[in-house]
């Protein structure tokens, strides 16, 4: 594929009279387009920003609602020090009940909170580390007090940040219960519509103040721990597919990420998903001869020709291989971790769905990581898992072109093999021009599977298509699901707060 005549290649088949008048067109269309699509990204873009700007001032004030009133406290040292010294001057039932008072209040208000915050401890329970995109998991947290002390109130909070988020997002809960005569208070709560990442807990934040309002200590401890959110599409139900191309396969892939799309672009994307998958392998007949073959397979046409001994390859006889790339390259996603989720989403269902039909799987992970290799035994199950695990910590954080780490890297191609890439790059049509040039020469073919959030692909992505097409590379156009936009919430079962965060 010549990648260097891209732009020439797109009109080269009008006429010479039509060109000057085809051209500016086509470039204001496409400029027209482009525009509506940067408005639409920016109004997007603005929309997330706002909502979470609107989640960090609920915290700030819910934060700052839970302090010292130390202007409160000086009124009532100052009372209390006048009434001791009224006791002592006149010693009349009356100074001896606004001492009494206000030293009850000191005990119920000040040193009660500062008992009730020493020898605090805290600890998680999860049920499983794991889950898939757009899951649900429940949480239980539950906290110790070393001292008995009643008239108290405990207001926790915990939060938690995707690490494979460009954007760093966290999700945090809060809950104020009051123990009373109970060392030990747990509740749960449950994270809804989480998003593929890794999610640690670090630390929890008790505050512990009186029922007077008047002070509030806040001590931090530390309890570490940690979940793996999956990649995944939304779905409607799971469909278990356990059945393999040729038999080779102990075991099934896992039903995480293979299942119905839904909407009937989603199901016409795993439909091409699927075919790019089964029609994977298809490589040559034969091969050289070699010492124990049966001497009815030979190739004697092959051989009368002067070609030397050759070996017939039956179809069931052929390891079907499949390469599926996920690209990581920064300017291709433009911060839009749901359109990158999606990504890796999509590609997720690829993987599983080569497990499911026996293939060998060679999974790249953006430019420049190494490879993982999934063999079509018994061991694909757990090579599977990992793989999965592998692209939920994946970032959008690559540089340089994927095809670049094809022809550089170490990555061998295997000839009759299928390059399977995921990428939002549609306008990377140089770099593909190369990969697809570079995977001829190896006697493999490539398919670019492009996921946008475009409803219709516009001109200049068609254009870009046929070009690509021209040179020998399939693309797909996938689409980012509707059900991965929405906002990750915590919700406390027990008098807790939900914040909402993109």
């Amino acid at each position: 594929m010549n990648a260097p005549f891209q732009d020439g290649r797109l009109t080269e088949e009008q006429q010479e009279t039509d060109v000057t008048e085809s051209l500016y067109s086509s470039q204001e269309q496409v400029n027209a387009e482009q525009r509506a699509g940067d408005r639409n990204a920016v109004n997007g873009q603005k929309a997330a920003a706002e909502q979470v700007k609107k989640v960090d001032q609920e915290q700030e004030e819910l934060a700052g609602a839970y302090r010292t009133r130390w202007i409160a406290w000086g009124i009532i040292a100052v009372g209390w020090a006048g009434s001791l010294a009224a006791i002592i001057l006149r010693g009349g039932a009356v100074e001896w009940f606004m001492a009494a008072v206000l030293s009850m209040i000191i005990v119920v208000s000040g040193i009660a909170p500062i008992m009730g915050a020493a020898g605090l401890s805290a600890y998680r329970s999860m049920p499983r580390g794991e889950t898939r995109d757009g899951g649900q998991l429940t949480i239980r947290l539950a906290v110790r007090r070393s001292y008995l002390v009643p008239f108290v109130w405990l207001a926790v909070r915990e939060q938690t940040v995707n690490e494979s988020s460009s954007a760093n997002r966290e999700i945090s809960v809060r809950s104020v219960f009051t123990p009373l005569l109970r060392k030990e208070t747990s509740f749960s709560y449950t994270l809804h519509h989480l998003r593929r990442g890794r999610h640690p807990f670090e630390h929890v934040t008790v505050t512990v103040g009186d029922w007077l309002g008047l002070t509030a200590i806040h001590k931090r401890m530390e309890a570490k721990s940690e979940f793996v959110v999956l990649p995944g599409l939304p779905t409607v139900d799971t469909v278990y597919r356990p059945e393999r191309s040729f038999g080779t396969a102990a075991h099934a892939a896992p039903s995480l990420v293979v299942s119905r799309a839904m909407d009937p672009r989603g199901e016409a994307g795993r439909e091409e998903i699927e075919a790019a998958v089964k029609a994977a392998g298809i490589g040559p007949d034969s091969r050289p001869y070699r010492e124990g073959d049966s001497l009815r397979h030979l190739d004697w046409r092959s051989a009368a020709k002067g070609r030397g001994l050759q070996t017939k390859i039956y179809t069931q006889e052929q390891p079907v291989k499949t390469i599926i790339a996920v690209d990581t390259l920064a300017s291709a996603y433009e911060r839009d971790d749901r359109l990158f989720d999606a990504c890796v989403g999509w590609s997720a269902l690829a993987i599983s769905q080569a497990a499911s039909f026996g293939s060998a799987i060679t999974l790249l992970l953006g430019q420049g990581q190494t490879a993982m290799h999934s063999s079509s035994d018994g061991a694909s199950q757990t090579g599977l898992t990992d793989m999965l695990h592998a692209m939920a910590l994946l970032r959008a954080d690559g540089k340089g072109s994927l095809a670049g780490s094809f022809v550089k890297g170490s990555n061998s191609l295997h000839r009759g093999g299928t390059i399977l890439v995921f990428t939002a790059d549609w306008r990377g049509g140089r770099s593909w021009g190369e990969l697809a040039g570079y995977a001829a020469e190896q006697g493999c073919r490539v398919e670019l599977f492009i996921v946008t959030r475009a409803n219709v692909p516009s001109f200049a992505m068609r254009e870009q298509q046929k070009w690509l097409e021209c040179g020998g590379v399939k693309v797909t156009w996938l689409h980012v699901p509707a059900g991965m936009d929405a906002l990750p919430y915590a919700e406390a079962e027990e008098g807790g707060a939900a914040h909402e965060l993109a």
